[in-house]
């Protein structure tokens, strides 16, 4: 799968994307594709899935004030308790514990800075 076909399924983290139906759109065998897609990507299509839904939750927590279940909504985990276990997995740290801790989300923003000058 070319880097077009990557950013596709990364545009729509949120939708299903079964192995099946990627390897359709690129017209090749479920065989070939997951055989050519671990050659590329060094890992294997499920888990390349999941690093790229865990990278766009890490940026929500990160980025913004969305709840858990909106941010699992978003990142395709389809609920939190899925979330939580892969970010269990994968970070061993849950969400809510990962945005507190997160340097990102504890920078105070530019307007907050300067909000604080003016007293």
């Amino acid at each position: 799968m070319g880097s077009p076909g990557r950013a596709e399924v990364r545009r729509s983290l949120r939708e299903m994307h079964s192995l099946d139906m990627i390897a359709e759109r690129a017209r090749m065998t479920r065989r070939t594709f997951k055989r050519r897609f671990q050659q590329s990507m060094g890992t294997s299509f499920g888990k390349w899935l999941i690093q790229e839904r865990l990278t766009l939750a890490q940026q929500l927590l990160e980025t913004t004030k969305k709840s858990i279940e909106e941010v699992a909504y978003k990142a395709g985990f389809g609920s939190a308790t899925s979330l939580r276990q892969h970010f269990a997995a994968q970070l061993k740290v849950s969400p809510a514990r990962y945005r507190r801790e997160s340097p990102r989300s504890n920078r105070m923003s530019l307007e907050a800075f300067f909000a604080t000058l003016k007293h």
